[in-house]
């Protein structure tokens, strides 16, 4: 880092320096959810409720290679970063191709082995018989697609490694954009359906894939193509690296399985269309204090590490305070707009959209305290507790929701009348993400005394 970065961080106004940072880490972010939230509306208003249906059904699957490929981009790109430190281009390179090698060929195999078992997949993911054409018509077309996307993220991570993080984010919004424009185009224009959404997603990937490879053509880079002449074992050391990412996006699917699964039994496709809208405000919110979250451990480590304690307290309490008001923003939205928010993904007249309002009762209470948890997490990251942390991030994304739906399913089951139309096992995830904070808060309090660091 730039050392007039770094002196910015230590000394300049805490709101400007925070704010700053937060916006530098939540381009790249935005651009993803905005991306994802505009496929749904295409999906939703011109496929329809079982459009939407079909790739929530679908996100377990896609979750898991999302899961593989941050394991081999942040593992590797921590293990680029040492070598590159202890002045090692030669086998920062030959990592570097190793890891593009791994990522491309387990990519080509796992479509293809989609492709052999597709029905073993499909019964796993729980799609029902109604829903399963559209989504064989998507993933016919996607599972291809996520060779370039896949290969593309990790290239994206080792690229930044190299210092070329304004190109990386440069590809980043060039694919989100170049989506929403193919989107509007193949789904909205031309009326390709559910293929016409794979086809915007896949040649949105292959414009961003592109741009990164602008990467090799420049002669001043440090990491270049490199024979394998070093031990591929050392993929071991990239693999534990990345470990904790893997755990935590296999967790979100496992909770994304479970959930599908029960609304699957308790209410049919319906149930998970409807779902799916309430979810993809709940990936923004999650998105937005990710990108705040970024900017604390950041802000946070710097400060920590100059005994600037009282700027650490600031910029803990600043943050707090951001995701609070996002909240408290997107829950009124959904609260005192519904018709409105939900009417951009489904017609106001489908039994579906019904559906939606009844899920935003439940779930609303989600949006206060989840950018809270996700913020904590990473502070106590920053402060050198990681253990706590992971406790934080498994406890919010499995282990508390996967054990309180299944209890209130089983109980709700067991007393509704009209169980097609009760969601009330939703509250659950809401109940999950308190609980959490009720952790979150306590190892926070334990570990970290803000009075004695004023």
């Amino acid at each position: 880092m730039a050392m007039s970065t770094k002196a910015a961080i230590l000394q300049n106004p805490l709101f400007s320096t925070f704010f700053k940072q937060s916006f530098l880490s939540l381009i790249g972010l935005i651009a993803l959810t905005t991306a994802s939230l505009v496929d749904g509306i295409f999906i939703g208003q011109y496929v329809g409720a079982q459009g939407l249906a079909a790739v929530t059904l679908l996100l377990p699957y896609i979750t898991f290679l999302v899961a593989l490929s941050l394991m081999l981009a942040i593992g590797g790109s921590v293990t680029i970063g040492t070598f590159m430190g202890k002045g090692d281009p030669h086998s920062a390179s030959a990592l570097f191709t190793q890891i593009l090698v791994v990522t491309v060929t387990l990519n080509i195999v796992l479509a293809g082995l989609s492709y052999i078992a597709e029905p073993a997949l499909f019964w796993l993911l729980h799609i029902p018989s109604d829903i399963a054409p559209l989504t064989k018509q998507y993933f016919s077309v996607l599972r291809w697609v996520f060779i370039l996307q896949f290969s593309g993220m990790v290239l994206y991570y080792l690229v930044r490694a190299d210092g070329y993080t304004k190109l990386a984010t440069a590809a980043l919004l060039t694919g989100a954009v170049s989506n929403i424009a193919l989107d509007a185009l193949f789904v909205g224009h031309l009326g390709f359906g559910m293929e016409g959404a794979a086809y915007a997603t896949g040649l949105a990937q292959a414009l961003q894939l592109i741009i990164l490879l602008a990467f090799f053509a420049d002669k001043s880079r440090t990491i270049t193509l490199s024979t394998f002449n070093k031990p591929w074992r050392r993929l071991f050391y990239v693999l534990k690296n990345g470990i904790s990412e893997f755990t935590n996006e296999i967790s979100v699917g496992v909770l994304f399985l479970v959930i599908n699964a029960l609304l699957v039994i308790r209410s049919g496709s319906e149930g998970v269309a409807a779902y799916s809208v309430v979810n993809y405000f709940i990936f923004l919110s999650i998105m937005i204090s990710f990108g705040i979250a970024d900017a604390l451990h950041l802000l946070v480590s710097y400060n920590r590490g100059a005994s600037q304690l009282t700027r650490v307290n600031a910029f803990l309490l600043i943050a707090i305070g951001t995701v609070f008001i996002v909240g408290l923003i997107i829950t009124a939205c959904l609260l005192w707009f519904k018709q409105f928010f939900i009417g951009l993904f489904l017609a106001p007249t489908q039994q579906v959209s019904n559906y939606a309002y009844i899920i935003i009762l439940y779930i609303w209470p989600l949006f206060l305290v989840n950018g809270c948890n996700v913020l904590l997490s990473v502070f106590l990251t920053a402060i050198e507790r990681p253990f706590h942390s992971a406790v934080i991030a498994l406890g919010r994304s499995i282990l508390f929701p996967v054990c309180f739906l299944l209890f209130l399913f089983h109980f709700t089951t067991s007393t509704s009348l009209d169980k097609s139309t009760d969601f009330s096992f939703l509250i659950a995830l809401p109940i999950a993400e308190w609980v959490t904070l009720g952790c979150a808060v306590f190892f926070v309090c334990k570990h970290y005394d803000l009075k004695q660091n004023t």
